[in-house]
């Protein structure tokens, strides 16, 4: 298909597109700025949605505004339960006193998520402790390894599946707490390479009666998270069994601490202006269509009188047919035009051999001719390519590509250098097996192989650069590459 039809019937899929689609043209302005994970703020990393949802399951909610107000609370001698998600302050010695003892004595059950520095001390009075390190799950399905997928079981009847978005792991140094979801074992975290897994959220029951569930990540209660179903994961499901847990018939009033938050400016309204395109456009063609109408209602008469000039008396009903039939193979010529370019014939007949004879060649044409490659041959090239470094790691470390662990990788050549290398071994191993026929389509699909071709072969030499070893070749063949490299 030549590039003027493509672009032909693109154009027809887009203006479907924009009739049907809600679009508008206009402007859109609102200030700089983002409240932190407040509950009052309703933007992506905002809890607003989290507050909403406990009122709307039923949940006794209360939202402390000050410090004495959780003192007073917690301090009191109902139960209740303590709620405090992504904290941008430190809680003062006081406050993780009387949290700790309320919590001791059974008064108190807590729900703790983000376990970063904020929340030191008050995760030390439970026995655990937050490196702040990232947690980095190679098996993750999220081009960014740092988020990643969780299984979350909290007893019969309560698991359920969540994405983790950004979490430190937990230690459970001296804790009643025990582990409730963790990352893959190919998992490691930014403060350490050791390749196991990263527990993130750790729950328990304390003797005296108080629930704890503990959660290095805020990410599942932000309004950017909470609604998300993709993958088989509900991370409102997630949210909810967390809750539940340590609220399970909802009959604790629930204490969600908002004291910790800075203070965000207020931001003021946004500006958004503009009309849909849909219906504009549809409308313009609904004008073009309506005098277009009105221009073919008319063409019968004027071919009746136009032929009746020539002494041929012409019914308007005749008239009407030769006006159809003009219509007909015109939009039959524009469609074979723009489509079917090629002439009518049989397409099973044996095609006619040229000879050819070369008599000169300018040293341009065999330049391109030695770089212009086709798509097969850059694939056999990568296969090649996928041998070569195959073999190198297997002498170097005594396993191939496809079994060499991220922990060996990283023992020699470092984190960061082990997670490049491992992103290269995904894909040569892609090619290779496209090349041997295992996978028949790519995703996401290649546009430039030769671009491809260049930008794998020098990450490999790099990869081979830090084990001390240079690929070479012979003199054609290193001739052939620097003129690849100056095209």
């Amino acid at each position: 298909m030549k590039l003027r039809n493509f672009l032909s019937i693109m154009g027809v899929v887009a203006l479907v597109a924009v009739i049907y689609s809600p679009s508008t043209i206009g402007l859109s302005g609102s200030p700089a700025g983002d409240g932190g994970t407040a509950p009052s703020d309703t933007s992506a990393s905002g809890t607003s949605m989290f507050l909403a949802y406990l009122q709307q399951q039923g949940y006794k909610v209360t939202t402390a505004t000050s410090s004495q107000q959780v003192l007073r609370t917690v301090q009191g001698d109902t139960r209740v339960v303590y709620i405090l998600v992504g904290a941008d302050h430190q809680l003062n010695d006081t406050e993780v006193s009387a949290i700790s003892s309320a919590f001791g004595s059974g008064r108190v059950s807590v729900l703790i998520a983000e376990g970063n520095t904020t929340n030191t001390a008050l995760l030390a009075s439970f026995g655990l402790s937050a490196s702040g390190y990232p947690v980095v799950d190679p098996s993750s399905t999220f081009q960014n390894r740092e988020v990643f997928p969780v299984d979350l079981n909290l007893g019969p009847g309560a698991t359920a599946s969540g994405v983790i978005d950004i979490a430190s792991p937990i230690s459970l140094t001296d804790s009643f707490l025990h582990p409730v979801a963790q990352s893959s074992a190919s998992s490691y975290d930014l403060g350490n390479a050791t390749l196991a897994p990263r527990t993130v959220v750790a729950a328990g029951n304390d003797p005296a009666g108080g629930r704890a569930v503990v959660i290095g990540d805020s990410g599942p209660f932000t309004n950017y998270l909470l609604n998300y179903t993709q993958g088989g994961v509900n991370e409102k499901a997630f949210v909810s069994a967390m809750v539940r847990y340590v609220d399970p018939d909802k009959s604790v009033p629930i204490l969600l601490d908002v004291s910790q938050y800075a203070v965000a400016k207020p931001l003021a309204p946004s500006l958004k202006e503009g009309f849909p395109i849909g219906p504009f456009v549809a409308y313009s063609l609904e004008q073009s269509l309506s005098g277009l109408n009105g221009l073919y209602s008319g063409f019968p008469s004027e071919v009746s009188g136009f032929l009746s000039g020539f002494g041929l008396d012409v019914s308007p009903g005749f008239a009407s047919a030769i006006v159809a039939a003009i219509v007909l193979f015109s939009v039959y010529g524009a469609v074979t035009r723009w489509f079917a370019p090629e002439k009518r014939g049989r397409d099973d007949q044996k095609q006619v051999s040229v000879e050819k004879a070369v008599v000169a060649e300018s040293r341009e044409r065999t330049d391109f001719l030695a770089t212009a490659r086709s798509k097969g041959g850059y694939v056999a090239t990568l296969a090649q390519l996928y041998e070569l470094i195959d073999s190198i790691v297997l002498e170097e470390f005594g396993k191939g590509i496809s079994t060499v662990k991220g922990r060996d990788l990283a023992a020699k050549l470092g984190t960061e250098r082990a997670i490049e290398a491992k992103k290269l071994f995904v894909t040569l191993t892609k090619f290779h097996d496209y090349a041997a026929g295992k996978t028949r389509f790519l995703f996401p699909p290649v546009v430039r192989w030769r671009a491809l071709t260049a930008k794998t072969t020098r990450e490999a030499q790099a990869f081979l650069d830090t084990i001390g070893v240079t690929m070479t070749g012979e003199d054609a063949a290193k001739r052939r590459m620097a003129v690849e490299a100056r095209a």
